[in-house]
């Protein structure tokens, strides 16, 4: 399993489609020097990922045309979160990184993209809504 999260200036980058620098993340390795994030289209980002074996994205906000290029690849997505890069891997290796403390402001929780297409995991419940 293997993460990527964008960054901008020591934090979770707030919208993924302008972000400019990614690391990746292996539960077993320390995490790799942030890297440049080419601005691409929602296609090639997609399949920048799948290149170097992501099978998670963390981000903050991210544009519906990226999510689905993104999700139609396998890689799951969990979007809306916010804060400093060290805490968001830890949390997310200790599986807490759905917590609300990482939630951006105003979001009041992360959201998961489900691998099932246009349904969302709300985070802390078993419901899912659809997509509309």
């Amino acid at each position: 399993m293997k993460a990527a999260i964008t960054i901008w200036n020591g934090r979770v980058a707030p919208v993924f489609d302008a972000s400019e620098r990614v690391m990746f993340v292996d539960p077993e390795q320390k995490p790799s020097c942030a890297e440049s994030f080419p601005a691409l289209d929602a296609i090639s980002r997609a399949e920048y990922l799948v290149a170097r074996d992501v099978t998670i994205l963390v981000c903050g906000a991210i544009s519906s045309d990226y999510e689905e290029e993104i999700a139609r690849r396998g890689i799951e997505i969990v979007s809306f979160i916010a804060g400093p890069v060290d805490q968001v891997v830890e949390a997310w290796r200790d599986g807490r990184l759905l917590s609300t403390r990482f939630s951006m402001p105003g979001c009041g929780c992360p959201r998961r993209r489900c691998r099932r297409r246009g349904y969302r995991v709300l985070s802390g419940t078993n419901e899912r809504t659809s997509r509309t």
